[in-house]
């Protein structure tokens, strides 16, 4: 395993959520690490948790999965179970946006004082796109998404499911007006709170032909299956709906200057 790829690293961005609800019913979900830099410490970072609110909504119990780190590096078989309940819910929540961003650093800190230290990489605000770049990106882009689609994932390795697809509708139009644009893909529950990338390795087409090199774009948080329902029949459209970067990341500065 090469960890300075940047394909490996994105699967340690995430870790599974599995949940049970004040009425007994059991969900899973997908969470990510977000980091800003510390305003008043530039080699510091403030460490968040992000997922879905209706990940986490009405929550009685619930677990988050961590993998160990050992020498810098990830230790398989070394899973940190963290259990919590829904005092882990902040105080900001915003009923218009269908995401929640939990501080975690008080849990490492906790951890590491037990002898239990995390491997974990982040999302940083650098990673989100401009507004040039949106404006600049194809109608049709492929994306990849990293989560957890009905709690599946590589348990002995401790790893997550990619996905690849493309854009539905282009990332920068609001989709029916909704700070979102939807996604192509094999989108199931347990995705919920992916995060969503585009991510071209070697070269990329650009509106000014094929650029050499490659891209990492933050695009966005995955929070819905689109269903077709008809009558009583139900069935996964293989769309999803996606927060854009932009909301998403006015939503993580609201609370990091809460």
């Amino acid at each position: 395993m090469n960890i300075d790829m940047i394909s490996t690293q994105l699967l340690y961005t995430t870790v599974p959520i599995w949940v049970e609800k004040e009425d007994g019913s059991q969900s899973s979900g997908t969470g990510f690490f977000f980091s800003f830099p510390d305003k008043n410490d530039n080699n510091m970072s403030i460490p968040l948790l992000v997922t879905n609110y209706h990940v986490v909504k009405d929550v009685d119990k619930g677990v988050f999965e961590f993998i160990g780190d050992k020498n810098g590096l990830p230790e398989r078989n070394n899973k940190i179970h963290v259990e919590f309940d829904h005092s882990i819910i902040n105080s900001i929540e915003d009923l218009n946006i269908d995401l929640i961003a939990i501080p975690i650093a008080p849990i490492m800190n906790e951890l590491e004082q037990s002898g239990k230290k995390v491997f974990f990489r982040s999302v940083f605000p650098d990673m989100l796109p401009n507004k040039d770049q949106i404006d600049n990106l194809a109608a049709i882009e492929e994306i990849t998404f990293i989560g957890y689609p009905s709690g599946l994932y590589d348990s002995y390795n401790s790893s997550p499911i990619v996905r690849r697809g493309i854009t539905a509708t282009p990332v920068w139009n609001n989709f029916n007006n909704e700070p979102c644009f939807l996604i192509d893909a094999g989108v199931y529950p347990g995705s919920s709170g992916s995060p969503v990338f585009i991510y071209n390795e070697g070269s990329y087409a650009t509106s000014n032909g094929i650029n050499i090199g490659s891209r990492l774009l933050f695009l966005g948080v995955l929070t819905e299956s689109i269903l077709r329902s008809e009558q009583l029949n139900r069935a996964y459209l293989g769309l999803g709906k996606v927060i854009n970067s932009i909301e998403t990341i006015k939503y993580l500065e609201k609370l990091v200057d809460y």
